[in-house]
């Protein structure tokens, strides 16, 4: 924690930056519960392939709609907190009723309702993290660095539960820990960061946002790299099995990997002040693209392990900036909504065309051809960074922000 919440009470200052980030821990610990391991509860009821590859596409296709809708709702009764409880509620009570169903209809609907509920839950509490960061003089990785370790955690813990008493274990793990979650967020005050009321209609607050060329610039790399980045969750564990791993070492490798992106989140904002979000935006996307085609030539799972600090830069020091990116260059009234469409446009359209591709290049080639998508398409994602950082766009002066309530 930082020095100046030190010995301070749980019911002041300390206990919210506390609040916050047992926030993010559980948070994602729910999600590494359910995430990495979901395919094993595939397996175990037959599904095919293609089938999981349908389901596999509900959660971006419903955040394409549902994370808008969600951020544009927030911003425009100025109900943050209120929303998020009750999607956090939802969401994992959602996450229960997979236990009892086997067929492919039956888990498709659960998981295009969880999906829903759940794509409410990232864009809001980042919005709540990056205000309080910026109230209290905070870097926001030092708060979502928390949410790594937490998936770090539960995708280690789940999967040795899981192979003690089978894939059931996932979803209870998923629920309790964001009802955990809920608890701590009870004692986050929906004040941390005071924006202008919402004052036009929210078309017309859309139709600000995307008139912001650093903002569309951004959305476009997201959607590339952000697409690999989540995409991979799914298909790692085929990619690792057929380079000689076992199912085991999956669970030991996502550790190595999500708790990687802990200690980069926190060197982030070293970088961040040393030489600007665009800069650190762009090592992470060079980075990413180096270790998917690195992945693509078929590397021992010797070197794939110890190799496993890689996505700490890539995905470590995306994540821990580009929320930061979108909130200082859109207008405060709009905060909510612009961070929804983002993680809309990367975690849903980018992660659906990545998941889609990937799934036509497996039966067609293999696993490593996948990879080799990744790498080309975050390499198409590092040009609009690069056009941000050295380009006409590069710097956003202040003056030149869109205000929506003009």
């Amino acid at each position: 924690m930082p020095g100046s919440h030190s010995g301070m009470g749980l019911s002041g200052a300390g206990g919210r930056y506390f609040s916050l980030c047992a926030l993010y821990l559980f948070v994602y610990y729910g999600f590494g519960a359910f995430s990495p391991l979901i395919t094993q509860y595939y397996n175990s009821i037959s599904l095919t392939g293609t089938q999981i590859g349908l389901i596999s596409a509900v959660a971006p296709i419903v955040s394409i709609v549902a994370q808008p809708m969600w951020g544009l709702f927030c911003d425009r009764f100025q109900i943050r907190k209120t929303v998020l409880i009750l999607t956090l509620v939802a969401s994992g009570l959602a996450g229960l009723f997979f236990v009892g169903v086997s067929s492919f209809a039956f888990v498709f609907l659960l998981y295009l309702i969880l999906s829903f509920f759940q794509s409410a839950v990232i864009p809001i509490s980042d919005s709540l993290a990056l205000g309080y960061a910026k109230k209290n003089g905070l870097q926001f990785g030092d708060i979502r660095l928390w949410g790594a370790v937490g998936f770090a955690l539960a995708a280690f813990v789940t999967g040795l539960l899981v192979e003690q008493w089978g894939p059931s274990v996932l979803f209870y793990s998923y629920c309790l820990a964001l009802l955990i979650a809920m608890l701590f967020l009870l004692r986050v005050p929906d004040e941390s960061e005071e924006t202008p009321r919402f004052r036009v209609g929210m078309l017309a607050g859309m139709r600000d946002l995307l008139r912001l060329p650093r903002y569309l610039l951004f959305l476009l790399a997201s959607f590339c790299v952000l697409g690999a980045v989540n995409a991979n969750n799914i298909w790692f564990s085929l990619f690792y099995q057929e380079i000689g791993g076992t199912v085991a070492g999956v669970g030991l490798a996502f550790l190595l990997f999500a708790g990687s992106e802990a200690p980069f989140m926190k060197l982030a904002g070293v970088f961040v002040r040393r030489w600007g979000l665009e800069l650190t935006l762009l090592l992470a996307a060079v980075c990413g693209a180096a270790r998917w085609l690195w992945y693509s030539s078929a590397p021992s799972t010797t070197f794939v392990i110890a190799m496993f600090f890689i996505q700490g830069i890539s995905v470590g020091f995306y994540l821990a900036t580009a929320a930061q990116f979108v909130r200082e260059n859109t207008p405060a009234s709009l905060q909510v909504t612009a961070l929804a469409i983002f993680f809309s446009v990367g975690g849903g359209l980018g992660t659906m065309l990545c998941n889609l591709v990937a799934g036509w290049i497996k039966d067609s080639y293999s696993t490593l051809g996948i990879y080799l998508f990744f790498g080309i398409i975050t390499v198409i994602g590092i040009i609009p960074l690069v056009l941000i950082t050295y380009g006409p766009w590069k710097q956003a002066a202040p003056d030149d922000k869109v205000e929506a309530t003009q």
